[in-house]
């Protein structure tokens, strides 16, 4: 069965809002909005995933009480479930209804039984958004038991955007930051205790200081100290923009000889090598167009670029002209200026 009118009119909708260049909240909280018109719900949650760990970073929700993320980043983690953002977008599934990945019995999903509830919900839809196979965010939609359940056309119609989505997620990861004061990582590492509970039990001045600088980006500490309780190793691990438009990484790890779930996230300035990584992703570049680019980074001339890759110079010029395109410069100069400067001090003098 096809969309309906108003679904269809959703989808061009919400293509057209992905369209627009708008920071990841404004491009999410669009998003919702428009969806709620034509999938009814009594809260959401959209967030932002790191395309390597696959870790939550970021979340605009409306109707979820603060206390839910203190149990949702456990169930995500530290116990067996269904529809886990990371399996759907491992599977690529794209779109799950609980009650249907239960096969009619929601009760047995821990999420149903102890997230669900803090949230005053009965029905969960689930959807992530995948670009060239890399995760870039997703969404979790809620109705209480006063509505019906989410249904197959409602499924339809995420899957109908997802694609446009993910590519505008993707996008606005790499749109330049606001800049509105940090230049260097003054201070040196952050570091946090964190409870099981999500609480910040203690921290040192730096640590103080860059919590601050991720509101309201936090919901990436729940989900790293989470990741970590739950021995992810290293992919208890994350990375942000922050408030200031500074990329910041930040580490979970357990603790010996304190409480039992009481973590340490340490929070510095990502290194240039994670941002770069990180924008190669973001602007959809080719491998070989990856290849091209570091070199470019490292200073290496067309010349020697072809002689490292075994290429034509020509062929290095057709590269170093898709990446201009993609990135948005006119020269090897800025193109570097973009990836190291804009990005890692954003209010760099260019």
């Amino acid at each position: 069965m096809g969309l309906s009118v108003a679904q269809r009119e959703a989808v061009r909708d919400i293509v057209t809002i992905c369209s627009l260049d708008l920071d990841s909240r404004t491009l999410r909280a669009r998003i919702a909005e428009r969806l709620r018109r034509v999938i009814p719900q009594d809260a959401f949650c959209f967030g932002t995933i790191d395309p390597w760990t696959l870790l939550i970073t970021d979340e605009v929700s409306d109707g979820i009480p603060s206390a839910a993320a203190a149990i949702a980043a456990p169930n995500e983690y530290l116990v067996a479930d269904v529809d886990k953002f990371a399996d759907l977008a491992r599977s690529g599934r794209t779109v799950a209804i609980l009650s249907q990945s239960t096969g009619g019995d929601p009760e047995v999903s821990h999420r149903y039984r102890s997230v669900l509830p803090v949230i005053g919900a009965r029905h969960e839809l689930r959807a992530v958004f995948v670009a060239d196979g890399r995760c870039w965010g997703g969404v979790a939609l809620f109705r209480n038991g006063g509505r019906p359940d989410f249904t197959h056309g409602d499924a339809e119609l995420v899957r109908a955007v997802s694609a446009s989505v993910a590519v505008a997620l993707r996008r606005a990861a790499c749109r330049p930051g606001a800049g509105v004061g940090v230049s260097a990582d003054s201070g040196g590492p952050g570091v946090l205790i964190v409870d099981r509970g999500g609480v910040v039990l203690a921290a040192n001045e730096a640590g103080r200081g860059k919590l601050d600088e991720l509101s309201p980006y936090r919901m990436a500490v729940h989900e790293v100290a989470a990741a970590a309780r739950a021995g992810h190793g290293a992919e208890a691990h994350a990375r942000v923009r922050s408030r200031t438009g500074r990329w910041l990484s930040l580490w979970g790890s357990p603790l010996e000889g304190g409480r039992e779930g009481d973590v340490s996230v340490v929070i510095q300035a990502a290194p240039t090598s994670e941002i770069s990584q990180m924008l190669m992703l973001a602007y959809a570049l080719s491998p070989r167009e990856r290849e091209v680019l570091q070199r470019v980074i490292a200073g290496v001339p067309s010349a020697g670029i072809a002689a490292e890759l075994h290429i034509s110079a020509s062929t290095v010029q057709d590269h170093l002209k898709s990446l201009f395109a993609k990135v948005g410069v006119r020269s090897r100069g800025r193109l570097v200026s973009h990836i190291l400067g804009e990005h890692y001090l954003p209010h760099a003098a260019l």
